[in-house]
């Protein structure tokens, strides 16, 4: 391991003790109510900045911003080329930003307050004050997520997306088999659920994605352009309405590759894994609390997806 690596990978493991675990995510998807689902979040690191008066959309966006804090004390720790394999990984909390700019500019100037990114910002500080839509896209153009076209958030959602999946191929290619199921997961959704195909040209761009799966026009379809290493997250489901089982796959495949990873020698593997290890407790967190406020009827399925 190389030495500019050791205080990272230490501090990687150290955060792991953090997480909060299956067996008690499951406790908290079979609370009685959300407020005694966020009792039980009290003595852990998620207790920081998720609180008993929460409402479920403040206690989620408080679970995502302590898996941000974590990912920015990771950085913190790693040589520059450690800093930029999380810094690529967490873009999606710069998304959601961009989001927010993007909606607050073309309605009515409401917006959450930003996640606060820190160090693994790529161009938040400029997008935060652009006053048009103009203004974003030159400041994105400038940076990590490159040259975006159209006018509408919609329309620079999906380039974002497309564009962060690539980013994320190419700064972290041991994460290529998940880019490409998330890849897979994007545009299923973008087909048969948003069913809108304005802007789906854009999705030719993304890692495992050709002609003849934009061209699908139903999941079996779809299922069979794509290659073994993007439709794996797809396997188990025939229908639009079950795509957020395929979602749970993809963590629950991700949190299976991750914890193998974990026994890596290598550095960069050993982070990897921590970060995604990280973000799979996060996510399972949230819908644990999903589950709590009563919003399903299986909560062993919602935080524990299917093996």
């Amino acid at each position: 391991m190389r030495p500019g690596w050791v205080a990272g990978v230490t501090r990687a493991r150290l955060l792991l003790g953090r997480r909060v675990g299956f067996e008690q995510d499951l406790r908290i998807a079979g609370s009685a109510s959300l407020a005694q689902g966020l009792s039980a979040l009290a003595g852990s690191a998620y207790g920081e900045r998720v609180h008993a008066q929460d409402n479920l959309a403040n206690a989620q966006r408080g679970v995502a911003e302590t898996l941000l804090w974590h990912l920015r004390i990771l950085a913190g720790w790693l040589p520059a080329e450690g800093a930029e394999l999380v810094r690529a990984l967490a873009a999606r909390f710069e998304l959601e930003n961009i989001d927010a700019r993007l909606a607050a500019l073309t309605g009515d100037g409401r917006e959450p307050p930003p996640f606060v990114l820190g160090g693994l910002a790529s161009v938040w500080p400029h997008v935060e004050g652009a006053r048009t839509i103009e203004e974003v896209r030159e400041a994105l153009a400038e940076s990590a997520w490159g040259e975006q076209t159209g006018q509408s958030p919609a329309e620079l959602a999906i380039g974002l997306r497309v564009s962060w999946a690539r980013r994320v191929r190419e700064t972290v290619p041991e994460a290529a088999d998940w880019v490409a199921g998330a890849s897979a997961l994007l545009v299923a959704r973008e087909l048969f659920v948003e069913g809108d195909l304005t802007w789906v040209a854009k999705l030719r761009r993304l890692p495992g994605i050709d002609e003849d799966a934009l061209l699908a026009g139903s999941l079996a379809e779809l299922r069979a352009a794509l290659p073994a290493y993007a439709v794996w997250p797809l396997a188990q489901v025939e229908d639009a309405g079950e795509l957020w089982r395929a979602e749970l796959d993809w963590w629950l495949r991700v949190e299976r590759d991750a914890a193998a990873m974990m026994r890596s020698r290598e550095a960069r593997a050993v982070v990897l894994a921590a970060v995604a290890l990280l973000a799979a407790d996060a996510q399972r967190t949230a819908r644990a609390l999903v589950a709590a406020s009563g919003a399903v009827s299986d909560a062993v399925e919602l935080v524990g997806g299917r093996s």
